[in-house]
């Protein structure tokens, strides 16, 4: 279908022509393929030919598959495939609400292979060049328990519980994020002041270090790492959010440029550099339009495009929210999702730059 313009009818800069995939959300993008999660079944779409391939049916009881067919019932439960990560042998691992599933390479049936229990759901999906794969734990309320990291070194087959972060540390984990430049993995928790930290491993949580800890400004979901240290805009309803540089030899953190909401996503596309700000409840951040920003050099940023925020209440229905899909490789395209917005809830855009 051809890409309708964003609410304002603005592009601050020039996008070039592009495809829109309504029902459709993007999780993962490679070099030739595109992984699009709809009501039921996860696709793969090619970005030469523009063809779309069902790939399977998510794990979900016949009730919740029924409900996924409508919008609205399908933000509440969050009725979607959470995170999708491609393992070196072509096998795909996902979440959907407390479960990770598996699909081998070849087979039409995702298998289930972990589930959380007495507890909150997986977070974070991240794969070290050993093909060892990490995740966390996301809990929505919940303090007073601990916070669980596994891992698996059979492609997904199993898991083990491989580090703990004890009672009343941290609210939720919100993501897992492997440094090429430090050989590590990034732990970044939150929420409030004395939850926020990053913490790193360098041998899979044998050892975990707390690199800094307690401000909003080390509150993230995401990170751009570099040789000079780690960029990313900061994800936090309590203060205003900045897109800031955390300086890796020194702590120091130098904020970059203001943004005017929270930022979940951040991806490398089209050989430039994307992150989007949400629309969350917030007494300092007050815009209204969850929008798309570009850079080419981490430092400087442009709004590409925004959104207007539907009428549903976000606390239950979702934050207004343009996602950015995880990437593998160089891809080619500019790819974004977008939730909770006027006229394209659930929708998916492709763009040739």
């Amino acid at each position: 279908m051809p890409l309708p313009s964003a609410d304002t009818g603005r592009l601050e800069i020039s996008l070039g022509s592009g495809v829109w995939i309504p029902k459709y959300l993007a999780l993962l993008c490679t070099e030739a393929s595109v992984y699009l999660c709809g009501p039921s079944s996860l696709w793969r779409l090619g970005i030469k030919d523009k063809e779309k391939y069902q790939v399977a049916d998510l794990l979900l009881p016949w009730g919740l598959r029924e409900a996924a067919r409508f919008r609205l019932l399908r933000r509440l439960g969050r009725l979607w495939l959470r995170e999708l990560i491609r393992l070196d042998n072509g096998d795909l691992l996902g979440i959907v609400r407390r479960s990770i599933i598996r699909l081998t390479s070849g087979v039409e049936q995702f298998q289930r292979v972990f589930q959380v229990k007495g507890g909150g759901r997986p977070r974070g999906l991240t794969l070290t060049p050993l093909g060892h794969i990490f995740v966390g734990e996301y809990r929505a309320t919940r303090r007073s328990e601990p916070l669980r990291i596994w891992g698996s070194t059979d492609s997904g087959l199993t898991w083990d519980q491989v580090y703990v972060l004890p009672p009343g540390r941290a609210k939720h984990i919100h993501n897992l994020i492997w440094d090429q430049y430090r050989q590590g993995i990034w732990v970044l928790t939150g929420d409030h002041d004395e939850e926020t930290a990053f913490l790193f491993t360098a041998d899979e949580f044998k050892t975990v270090t707390e690199f800094v800890k307690g401000r909003q400004e080390f509150r993230a979901c995401h990170l751009f790492c570099q040789p000079d240290g780690l960029y990313y805009g900061t994800d936090s309803e309590r203060a205003p959010n900045w897109f800031v540089h955390l300086d890796i030899n020194t702590g120091e953190l130098t904020k970059l440029q203001p943004l005017p909401g929270s930022c979940l996503y951040g991806a490398r596309l089209a050989g430039k550099y994307f992150l989007s700000t949400t629309v969350e409840p917030s007494k300092v951040n007050l815009c209204k339009r969850p929008a798309l920003w570009v850079s080419a050099d981490l430092c400087r940023w442009q709004q590409v495009m925004d959104f207007e925020k539907d009428r549903w209440p976000a606390g239950a229905f979702g934050f207004g929210t343009v996602m950015l899909p995880k990437v593998t490789g160089d891809c080619p395209l500019v790819i974004f999702s977008t939730l909770a917005v006027k006229k394209h809830d659930f929708s998916t855009f492709l763009i040739t730059t």
